[in-house]
């Protein structure tokens, strides 16, 4: 390739203008040429921390190859970046995506905020990267991802909203501190679902302690909620019921599990009550009550977006 192209910018094919290793540098002339799926794969890389190559290509690609390209294009042009994290026994560990530069930029501009400087993002990415908390953070996102997989293949469904323990915990206003949260939408039917992901390093009678925190959220007005266990495998799962059984007058939500399979959690027989209702239910078939929507703690007040159909205004 003539060496006069090798600078050209990844999207539009035109010269860059200054530094030529800091393409994108125009915030607006890349915004011009950024996908609906471009911005929302770099939210999500930015509000989630860190999404591996599997999970976007899971989420918003058909096929692997488009997916590579395009999310190399996304680095090229600084909104996203990467790193490996060798694993025990791995040949070659997968990518892990983070926000780039240029990405950090943007998403600030959208929420109002001041980006962080450069050396404050390698400083986040290098926290990520050698964090022991890594591969719990990937599988709480996991759990998320298989959501909106199942929901591209379910026009019924759809995942509402994802928001991510900071972020929850922020909305809440520190009462809980889930994993994550969602809203999911089966058909006119929507729920909420705090999610705690559990990968067997706790005690049990820990996570039976995180009850209390969303019975104070039920008494001060705020949604009820299912609080979901998600599980590394039956054998916790089943350890987990037998402790819940042994505190059922802590309980004033409905706390489900679900063990991780291939069909994802929104599988219609992923969950169990543990509540009023013992088997395997959908997730849109658990209790829920969106609380007062009056209160500080209603889903309605932390997001104006909020939009519950009808039938549960």
């Amino acid at each position: 390739m003539p060496a006069q192209h090798r600078s050209r910018h990844p999207l539009t094919g035109d010269p860059p203008t200054g530094d030529p290793h800091t393409y994108g540098g125009d915030v607006l002339a890349v915004q011009a040429h950024l996908t609906d799926r471009d911005r929302l794969i770099i939210d999500w890389v930015n509000r989630h921390g860190v999404l591996t190559t599997a999970q976007l290509t899971a989420a918003f690609f058909t096929n692997p190859t488009t997916a590579a390209h395009r999310l190399a294009k996304l680095r090229d042009l600084r909104l996203l970046d990467r790193f490996h994290r060798p694993a025990p026994g791995a040949w070659l560990s997968p990518w892990h995506w983070v926000i780039g530069p240029l990405g950090a930029t943007i998403t600030a501009a959208a929420d109002g905020t001041t980006p962080p400087t450069p050396r404050a993002l390698r400083a986040r990415h290098a926290g990520l990267a050698n964090s022991v908390k890594l591969p719990h953070l990937l599988g709480v996102n996991q759990f998320f991802i298989d959501l909106h997989v199942y929901a591209r293949t379910h026009p019924h469904t759809a995942l509402v909203q994802w928001w991510s323990e900071a972020e929850t915990i922020t909305r809440f206003h520190g009462l809980i501190h889930p994993d994550g949260h969602a809203l999911w939408r089966h058909h006119d039917t929507l729920v909420g679902v705090f999610v705690e992901h559990d990968r067997g390093t706790e005690p049990l009678s820990r996570l039976v302690r995180k009850l209390s925190a969303y019975n104070q959220l039920t008494t001060n007005g705020g949604p009820t909620y299912p609080i979901l266990f998600w599980l590394p495998n039956p054998t916790r799962e089943t350890n987990l019921h037998r402790e819940l059984a042994q505190h059922v007058s802590d309980r004033q939500t409905t706390v489900a599990t679900a063990v991780a399979s291939p069909d994802g959690p929104g599988h219609s027989e992923t969950v169990s009550d543990l509540h009023d209702n013992p088997g395997r239910w959908a997730l849109h078939q658990l209790p829920c009550d969106h609380g007062n929507p009056n209160s500080v703690y209603s889903p309605a007040v932390n997001d104006p977006a909020f939009d519950p159909p009808p039938h549960l205004r």
